[in-house]
């Protein structure tokens, strides 16, 4: 299988990511794997690259599938965060368009939901 990434070499490695619910298989040359350890450690996201590929020099294969990043619950809080920025987005918007009735429902929305995201309790 080629590299998905130089479409040259062989790959050597492969990824195995769960992505917003879908499997994707990521086959990757050493070469290119290397390359993307440099831009991030030069970009100062090393740290997000180990923990988002599971791979970093000197562990010799990136996380299979199966292998968690993030403990179990930590989807369902995933959810509720990303669901707080969007309605955060909309309300946003609806203050840009002078909604201020949408707004403030929105508004509402945000302060229970920030409720269940940010408390550090159970």
């Amino acid at each position: 299988m080629k590299c998905q990434f130089c479409n040259k070499n062989e790959a050597d490695k492969v990824f195995y990511l769960n992505y917003m619910g879908g499997l994707y298989q990521i086959s990757v040359c050493d070469d290119c794997l290397q390359r993307m350890w440099q831009q991030a450690v030069a970009s100062g996201q090393a740290e997000t690259f180990r923990n988002y590929s599971g791979w970093w020099p000197g562990r010799p294969e990136p996380r299979r599938y199966g292998e968690r990043a993030f403990p179990d619950d930590a989807a369902e809080d995933l959810k509720k965060r990303r669901r707080l920025s969007l309605l955060r987005a909309r309300l946003s918007e609806a203050a840009g368009r002078e909604d201020y009735e949408e707004a403030a429902k929105l508004r509402d929305d945000i302060d229970v939901m920030e409720k269940e995201v940010c408390s550090h309790e159970g």
